[in-house]
Parts: C-alpha cells; sequence; structure tokens
C-alpha cells in the first residue's frame, strides 16, 4: 500500500484499476470509430477500431498475458456482443505496434498536472528484462549475459506520477538520454527543479538545466574540478558542493528525495512487471510504452 493512503482508498483504486483495465466503452462508438478511420483509407477497410485495439493491448500489458490468451478473450466478447469479430494474435500485435508506432512519449503520457503549477521531477532508468529464463538455467547453459531494455524517466516527485520516458537498448548511457527527456517534459510542465545522481553530470545537460531555469539538484562527481569550460551553472554547483562537502550539500538540496525514482520503478514492476513478452525490439519498445501509459492511468485515479 502506498504511503500515507489508506486501507480504504488503497482498496478502491485497485478497484478502479480493474475497471481501466476492462473499460468496454469502445463497444459504444465501434461503428462511428470505423467509418472515420475508413472514411480515406486506401485498400482493404479496417475491421477493429483503435479503442479496441487499446482495450486488448490494456489487457495484455495489464494482466501480463500472452497475445494467444488475448484472442482466447475475443473470441470469448464476440458470443455476447454480435459485431465483434474474431481477431488473430498476429493482428492483434501489429495492430498494437501501429497503435504506438510514430507518437511521441509526451502524446502518450501528457502532463502530470494541469501545466500551471511548477512540478519537481526525479530523473533514473531501470531495466526491464526482455526473457522469463531463471537465472540458474542461464548460468548453466547460456554463455551470453542476459538483454534488458531501458527504460529512462522524469517521475513527479509529489505523485510518482511518470512525465516523460524512452525505451532504449542497454547500451544507452543514462546522460545521452537526459537532454530529450527534460526539453520533452517542460513542454507541458513547468519544472522547477530536478533530482539525478551522478551518471547525469554532464555540462549539456547543466546548460539545458541553465536554460530552462530549472534548479540542479544533481550529484557532481569527486573528481570535478572548479574551472567552468563551457557550463558557468556546473561550476557554481561544483563549487558549491566543494564548500559545504557532500553531507552539507545533500541536505540544502533535499537530495534525499532522488529516491522517488526508487519507489516509482518498484510500484511500476510490481504492478505491471518487469519482464516484456515481445521478442523484436519494435514490439518490446511498443510493450513498454503501454506498460507505462497504463501506469499513469493507474496512478491517476
Amino acid at each position: 500500500m502506498p504511503h500515507g493512503m489508506s486501507w480504504h482508498d488503497y482498496n478502491e483504486s485497485l478497484v478502479e484499476r480493474g475497471r481501466i483495465i476492462f473499460d468496454l466503452g469502445f463497444a459504444s462508438s465501434w461503428k462511428s470509430e470505423l467509418k472515420s478511420m475508413n472514411k480515406h483509407k486506401v485498400g482493404r477497410p479496417f475491421d477493429f477500431p483503435e479503442s479496441y485495439i487499446e482495450f486488448l493491448t490494456f489487457m495484455k500489458v495489464g494482466f501480463d498475458a500472452p497475445y494467444r490468451l488475448i484472442e482466447g478473450a475475443t473470441e470469448a466478447l464476440s458470443e455476447y456482443i454480435s459485431f465483434i469479430k474474431n481477431i488473430c494474435f498476429t493482428q492483434i500485435r501489429r495492430r498494437m505496434i501501429r497503435l504506438m508506432k510514430g507518437k511521441k512519449p509526451a502524446e502518450i503520457i501528457g502532463a502530470v498536472n494541469d501545466g500551471k503549477e511548477p512540478v519537481t521531477v526525479v530523473v533514473d532508468s531501470t531495466g526491464l528484462t526482455t526473457t522469463n529464463r531463471g537465472s540458474y538455467i542461464e548460468d548453466k547453459w547460456r554463455k551470453e549475459k542476459r538483454k534488458f531494455l531501458k527504460l529512462h524517466i522524469l517521475a513527479d516527485k509529489k505523485t510518482g506520477k511518470i512525465a516523460g520516458f524512452r525505451v532504449t537498448s542497454e547500451h544507452t548511457g543514462d546522460a545521452k538520454k537526459f537532454v530529450p527527456l527534460v526539453k520533452e517534459a517542460s513542454k507541458k510542465n513547468k519544472i522547477s527543479k530536478i533530482y539525478g545522481d551522478t551518471s547525469y553530470d554532464a555540462r549539456r545537460n547543466f546548460n539545458l538545466l541553465d536554460e530552462l531555469e530549472i534548479e540542479p539538484a544533481i550529484k557532481i562527481r569527486k573528481n570535478a574540478r572548479t574551472l567552468s569550460r563551457g557550463s558557468p551553472l556546473r561550476r557554481e554547483e561544483t563549487v558549491l558542493m566543494k564548500r559545504l562537502c557532500l553531507e552539507g550539500w545533500k541536505k540544502l538540496k533535499d537530495y534525499g528525495k532522488r529516491w522517488m525514482a526508487e519507489i516509482v520503478f518498484s510500484s511500476f514492476k510490481r504492478v505491471l512487471g518487469e519482464a516484456i513478452r515481445s521478442r523484436k525490439f519494435l514490439c518490446q519498445k511498443a510493450e513498454a510504452s503501454l506498460k507505462v501509459m497504463l501506469y499513469n492511468k493507474f496512478i491517476s485515479v
């Protein structure tokens, strides 16, 4: 149960999560949505509206179910809702990719609030496994290391809602995604302060924060010099840390709040799991993005 939430509120939030996943609202707009989608469609018309595909994909990631199980669920639905046709698991997968293709992360998650009040965010990354093999089997029989996806996030310190994200391969460094994350999130949210660990200590990152007038709470590397070298803000932070020492700097910046990222990752993986069932990277990226979208919907209730 989340800190500060009563058991009654927690139980109600779990019930609401079930309503979010099993929302049958697509049935009321099925015909009108299909008519709009097929208006200028060349070739074979669509048989299934986007809202129905979103419903199926939310079922998949919400219950961590394989595509074939979802196909079976659609067959059961078609027995009670006459206009729903059967859809094979390969078509579900293709439509899921099409649903997410071309969408920017900001379009998927939106703003964390009304965009008027400033937010404090935490930046971090975590791994999502792409295999369900046990560690013993892998250590015993597999020579290569287990591969995983990397989920980079900006999380609202107050609510835990994800304000920005990127899904990359395991080889992408954290600092590389800092600039696009902050730039995109700042378009829909007024960011006042950002927390980050040493992996985000880079001049270009501090220069962006200086440009956007965002207070940095990023831990500077121990061997950092007090020379400007093209980043005045980083120099100021370095001087401040050396003058106050690490513990004094942490107290001044309230650096302990950076652990909100770990709470978000723990909640994310507990609710939606840390395994990605898809095998191809494009499908994995779409599945991870849907997990983020569904997680934010859960947090909003």
